[in-house]
């Protein structure tokens, strides 16, 4: 019978000792929490270590590959020097593995899911995988490390931006002298008093996301109020996490972790047992043993649902003002037209029609009789049939394609053009080919 040691930073009320059939072996499976005390750990695996044939780290900082940039964090180095003889991991190879796996079966089993989709990584260097396979769906991507890493209320809005902060921040980041300085920095009177400003803008971040990326501790300070409809990607989703889900209304949560005797299993810990199965070090095992793996035992993302099916679709529709009585109705032009002459008005109305798309309003509350949710935008041009028709086609054209980018960057996954194919070009033809999502 093989052994796997997992030594976790987590709590020790978690701990386990399970014995089970994995590819073919006999195993035996030994969880040790060590609430969150490093020398406690150093001391547990100097002392399991002879017995194990392969151990997990857990809770600790794990190994990221962003971009170029390979991250390790010196308190896992630590714990790792203190196995010299044995393979030791934290489950970076295959979580990674898994990650993308969740996102490709995701998008297959329920299709176009991810497209357009607002999606915030609270740790975009955990999630880069996740980031890299979700951005062939949408280029909505946000990363909030420059919060959780500095307190900087600034969010990264592309895999590019992520990059290269990784670049830059990764040499000091590890560094004790350059983490007690930021500590100190926290702790100081005037960031304090902007504390809440900062904690404001991550809330308002997560409040117009579509998709949470995070682990389950890093959700703990949002409620309801923000999770509200979300999906939610991450790991290890208890019964107990579940609940939470459930009390936060969380539409979907897409679970990447494997699951094992009816529990789900730290993938430090499968990927431990797929070492000491295969005889090898993790260094040594590559994506196509992981996907072996995963394909012999059917390993698959688990799509969950806290508080029964739920699905919102998101849509856009481009409307404009029929006269310049329609002008009226739309802050703040209405106080202009109640102390404009009618000369004035026609100047407006002309303005109004090179003005840039902006939204009208927010459309929800639509559900169909298979309960899928719509939530949708509409989306104005400014000009009246009698401006549009003063133009030529181009000058609609790119109006429409501007209110195109405007929702695709909102999140919509279809935008249709309503009247605007009868009044002007080829029925929507053109502005179709040149948008950068679905046109009808």
């Amino acid at each position: 019978m093989k052994t796997v040691v997992s030594v976790s930073q987590g709590s020790g009320e978690y701990d386990y000792d399970i014995e089970t059939s994995f590819l073919g072996q006999p195993f035996r499976i030994i969880r040790i929490g060590t609430d969150g005390d490093l020398s406690r750990a150093e001391a547990v695996l100097e002392s399991v270590h002879p017995q194990a044939d392969a151990i997990g780290l857990s809770m600790v900082h794990d190994h990221y590959e962003v971009g170029r940039e390979q991250l390790e964090h010196p308190d896992t180095a630590r714990l790792e020097a203190c196995v010299p003889d044995k393979p030791v991991t934290t489950g970076a190879g295959l979580r990674a593995i898994l990650q993308e796996w969740a996102v490709r079966h995701t998008q297959s089993e329920l299709g176009h899911f991810f497209d357009n989709a607002r999606v915030l990584f609270l740790n975009g260097q955990a999630g880069y995988r996740i980031a890299r396979a979700l951005s062939e769906h949408t280029e909505n991507l946000f990363f909030a490390d420059p919060y959780t890493d500095f307190g900087v209320p600034r969010l990264l809005t592309s895999l590019k931006q992520l990059e290269t902060y990784t670049s830059l921040t990764a040499p000091i980041m590890f560094r004790p002298a350059a983490v007690k300085a930021v500590e100190t920095i926290l702790r100081t009177p005037l960031y304090r008093l902007g504390e809440n400003l900062v904690k404001g803008s991550l809330h308002h971040a997560v409040s117009e996301a579509h998709v949470i990326v995070a682990s389950i501790g890093d959700l703990e300070n949002f409620t309801a109020k923000e999770l509200d409809g979300k999906t939610v990607i991450t790991s290890r989703v208890t019964d107990a996490a579940m609940d939470w889900m459930r009390s936060r209304k969380v539409a979907m949560v897409v679970d990447y972790s494997p699951w094992l005797e009816g529990r789900p299993v730290g993938v430090n810990v499968m990927e431990a047992m797929i070492s000491a199965a295969l005889s090898r070090t993790p260094d040594q095992l590559g994506p196509d043993d992981y996907l072996d793996v995963i394909q012999s035992l059917q390993i698959e993302p688990r799509i969950l649902y806290p508080n029964g099916y739920r699905r919102v679709n998101r849509f856009a529709f481009v409307i404009h003002p029929l006269s310049q009585q329609y002008l009226t109705k739309t802050p703040p032009l209405d106080w202009v037209a109640n102390v404009s002459p009618p000369v004035v008005m026609n100047l407006v109305e002309k303005a109004i029609a090179y003005s840039p798309p902006f939204i009208y309003s927010k459309v929800s509350g639509i559900r169909s009789p298979n309960g899928d949710e719509v939530e949708g935008w509409l989306i104005t041009v400014g000009g009246t049939p009698r401006e549009i028709m003063a133009h030529g086609p181009e000058f609609t054209y790119a109006r429409l394609l501007q209110a195109a980018k405007l929702a695709k960057k909102l999140g919509a996954q279809i935008m249709g053009l309503g009247a605007f194919t009868k009044v002007v070009g080829d029925a929507g033809i053109t502005v179709a080919k040149r948008a950068p999502l679905p046109i009808t």
